[in-house]
């Protein structure tokens, strides 16, 4: 019965696939092959070998066996945020139709698939160009990490599909002013933070981002959007409010609030363990002291495991994700002074950044580190690859001359 299950959700989630490929034929090469190896891998994952790394996916289906034991009456005990909800909703799905893990990695494909269409469309709202968002799918599609994380029992598909939707929407957003836009950029980053506290980062950068824009309006008595900012940053300042005030999605902050740095060592010590550990010894026993090694531990969140760190042949996968996000960020780096003409890519990236120091922050451990910043990796490729290519020879050769060369 178990296979049936995973292959039945399989199929369906190829039809939802073909169907989205169907009506979005410019990347519809790269949505088919995308969904492709991802199905490949979740079956070899199943009942060939377990793919390495899988290290959470196993025990929270176990988890939701135990939860389905009752019914589906009795899985509602146990609703919660984070790993508990996916947990929770793996055992509705298994009090309902029966225990198959393929059907779970089955919905990852889904959404993991999905996300290669959001990332397309992030880059095409952020100005990139026909060439570009392409490539930007085609980067989804083929990377190792987000295959894996597409097609094991993780949670990580569904913390990265609402977290895109939401990029694509603050956007949309900021380009056309609408409130409705907003509010779809901020119910889709609640659904991501239900998943994962991660996105909290997200609300309080969103929140400086319309307070700065509100009162660089009203200091430079530049109206243009004035009374479209201040209904953003009201709905802003409303849904931080809420969260903070019911904790919702901020369980991995507990015991943060307070601001000892005791509680943020232990956080750090938790992740200090195992081969893959790094900056072990590193400790902030104050605010400053935080704040000084923030780029240290930013740079090894992002990077690590850098070529020197290699001790096994499984490392080699983390120093593939590591020279991606090099390439990825060194790319925005060369292309800094053209920033300016692209906000909606500033504030795409500011995103980014503030997921990136939120999670630096507290792992010291690459193999987390890898699982981690490939939640906001869709994001980065999207906005990375909309700042555009370098021209090809045969268009460098149909530039026009501005003038003619100066005779000797």
């Amino acid at each position: 019965m178990d296979v049936l299950l995973g292959f039945t959700t399989l199929f369906l989630a190829f039809g939802v696939v073909a169907a989205v490929a169907t009506r979005n034929r410019e990347i519809a090469t790269p949505i088919m092959v995308g969904f492709g190896v991802r199905a490949a891998a979740a079956v070899v994952d199943a009942y060939v070998f377990p793919l390495p790394g899988n290290s959470d996916g196993p025990g929270w289906e176990r988890g939701a066996v135990y939860y389905a034991r009752n019914g589906l009456a009795g899985t509602f005990e146990y609703i919660g945020t984070g790993h508990e909800l996916y947990k929770w909703m793996m055992s509705v799905l298994y009090a309902l139709f029966g225990r198959s893990p393929l059907m779970i990695q089955g919905i990852n494909v889904l959404l993991g698939t999905l996300i290669i269409l959001n990332t397309w469309r992030l880059a095409k709202q952020l100005g990139g160009e026909e060439r570009s968002c392409r490539i930007a799918a085609w980067v989804v599609t083929l990377s190792p990490s987000l295959i894996f994380y597409s097609a094991t029992l993780q949670r990580e598909a569904a913390v990265t599909y609402p977290l895109t939707l939401a990029g694509v929407a603050l956007a949309k957003w900021y380009n056309q002013r609408r409130p409705t836009q907003l509010l779809g950029a901020f119910a889709s980053l609640l659904v991501s933070m239900a998943f994962h506290s991660g996105g909290a980062a997200v609300l309080v950068f969103a929140g400086l981002w319309l307070s700065g824009s509100w009162l660089r309006e009203a200091v430079t008595l530049r109206f243009r959007n004035f009374g479209r900012n201040t209904v953003a940053l009201a709905l802003g300042l409303t849904v931080l409010g809420v969260v903070l005030a019911s904790g919702f999605g901020m369980q991995k902050f507990n015991g943060l609030e307070t601001g000892d740095m005791a509680v943020l060592g232990e956080r750090q010590d938790g992740f200090s363990r195992g081969r893959a550990v790094y900056l072990g010894d590193l400790r902030a026993d104050s605010p400053g002291a935080l704040v000084l090694q923030a780029p240290i531990r930013v740079v090894y969140f992002l990077f690590a495991p850098f070529p020197w760190m290699l001790s096994e042949v499984s490392d080699a996968f983390g120093v593939i994700d590591s020279g991606l996000f090099f390439i990825l960020i060194a790319r925005v780096v060369r292309r800094r002074k053209t920033l300016t003409d692209h906000p909606s890519t500033m504030l795409v990236l500011g995103v980014f950044a503030a997921m990136a120091l939120v999670f630096a922050l507290g792992v010291s451990n690459y193999g987390t580190a890898l699982r981690h910043r490939n939640k906001m990796l869709p994001l980065l490729i999207g906005a990375s690859l909309s700042l555009g290519l370098p021209l090809r020879r045969r268009e460098l050769q149909s530039v026009p001359r501005l003038a003619p060369r100066l005779a000797p």
